[in-house]
């Protein structure tokens, strides 16, 4: 759908954008407590990423897709579909005037680079690590990408420093890029940002519906901007290319892992969602496309900034809210989930009012779980191997994944998950 041709979503969009200013105008910020706002131990960048022990199990699987999930592997557009329509992604997206690229000399970031390149991260995720360095601009973080990078079943739209650029020109709170470059020895990206300080809340937070419509002013943001030229996708094509995407990933699995999952009966996501064709000319928005909690940080006035936007581009803005509503945590009560809900879905919704919400969300917990056991079949054998303790809790987490999930998800009693997840460790 070509949507720089319709005057009536263009209309739409500053309709929004102006409801937005009014609202954003008239309410204060949300209020934060002060004994949420020390700068807390050790570098965290946004994102609370170093080892735990105790809490971690808890939240384990909710940690899946921590910043980091880039599809590094994406060597430029697809092969054509049997429809004859190739993927959306885009390797450059012009920068305006070389924004917030210019604050710090290359010399300055080529030293600063050497200092850290092979130091201990001070923190790191499934595909980046950064470290805190002192800069002529200011405080900021060296982030690079590990060694190994395996798939994470996320599509990877656009390169991450324009997807970053294109946020920040829609408003969002988000880190100034100081420096962009590449290690000469290696060919690696790096890229040196703003460091903020503040506190990265977590999973299950008592506070977390006081920042939650700072969050949602951002994502309205977001959602009022044009595309960059060639991502204008509708809802329908938008899940298509995430499901192949995940499907691709799939079957480039390590026969290993590809032969736990058949032990377990599962198969490529495009065994168990479709895209949704009543959405057809529903037009995709511009979205993070992994908002969570280790995302997310509070600075030291109690505003919230967004990092890690390595899989934004395209979205859906159920698929956003899907994703953030089921990783508030498991023990956020069920009055404070249902209250976010309702705030979410009051101020994010789609463009087609007929659509079914509630099936829209389920399809896309449907697409979260397929991910989480998928991935697992990695993080599990690895854990349980370094902490044999951890076995049961991987047993309940697997039941329970399978068991909200009916035909053609597999039908396994929990005795038999035991045993498929004992011979992975085996």
């Amino acid at each position: 759908m070509d949507r720089s041709g319709s005057g009536e979503i263009a209309a739409r969009m500053l309709e929004a954008a102006g409801r937005l200013a009014a609202a954003m105008a008239e309410k204060a910020g949300p209020r934060v407590s002060g004994a949420h706002r020390e700068v807390p131990q050790g570098i965290r960048y946004g994102l609370d990423r170093t080892t735990r022990s105790g809490e971690q199990s808890a939240a384990e699987l909710d940690r899946l897709g921590a910043a980091g999930h880039a599809d590094r592997d994406t060597g430029g557009e697809r092969p054509a579909t049997d429809g004859g329509s190739s993927d959306s992604s885009i390797e450059e997206h012009p920068l305006r005037g070389g924004r917030d690229r210019s604050e710090i000399s290359g010399k300055e970031a080529r030293e600063l680079y050497e200092q850290v390149r092979d130091r201990e991260a001070d923190a790191a995720g499934n595909q980046n690590r950064v470290n805190k360095v002192d800069t002529s601009a200011g405080p900021a973080v060296v982030r690079r990408g590990l060694d190994q990078q395996g798939a994470t079943m996320l599509k990877k739209w656009m390169p991450e420093n324009a997807a970053h650029d294109y946020a920040r020109e829609c408003g969002v709170r988000t880190p100034r890029i100081l420096y962009a470059g590449t290690d000469p020895s290696t060919g690696r990206k790096f890229t040196i940002l703003q460091y903020v300080p503040g506190e990265t809340r977590g999973f299950n937070d008592p506070e977390m519906m006081n920042w939650l419509p700072d969050l949602l002013d951002q994502v309205q943001l977001m959602s009022a901007r044009p595309l960059p030229a060639g991502m204008n996708l509708d809802i329908p094509e938008w899940q298509r290319q995430m499901i192949r995407h995940a499907d691709d990933d799939f079957g480039n699995l390590p026969p290993e892992r590809q032969s736990r999952l058949d032990r377990l009966g599962i198969g490529p996501l495009s065994d168990y969602v479709r895209p949704d064709s009543s959405r057809s000319g529903e037009p995709a928005v511009f979205a993070h496309n992994d908002l969570f909690p280790f995302n997310l940080r509070l600075d030291d006035h109690g505003k919230l900034w967004i990092f890690d936007w390595e899989v934004a581009g395209p979205g859906d803005p159920l698929y956003n809210a899907g994703l953030f509503l089921e990783r508030m945590g498991s023990g956020i009560d069920d009055a404070t989930r249902s209250r976010a809900t309702d705030m979410w879905l009051d101020r994010i919704t789609p463009a087609n009012s007929t659509v079914d919400t509630s099936a829209t969300l389920s399809m896309y917990r449907t697409m979260e779980d397929w991910r989480g056991i998928t991935l697992c079949s990695e993080t599990m054998p690895r854990q349980v191997s370094a902490d044999p303790d951890r076995f049961e809790f991987w047993v309940d987490w697997y039941d329970s994944v399978l068991s909200r999930n009916s035909e053609p998800w597999p039908d396994i009693p929990k005795d038999d998950v035991r045993t498929v997840l004992r011979g992975w460790v085996e």
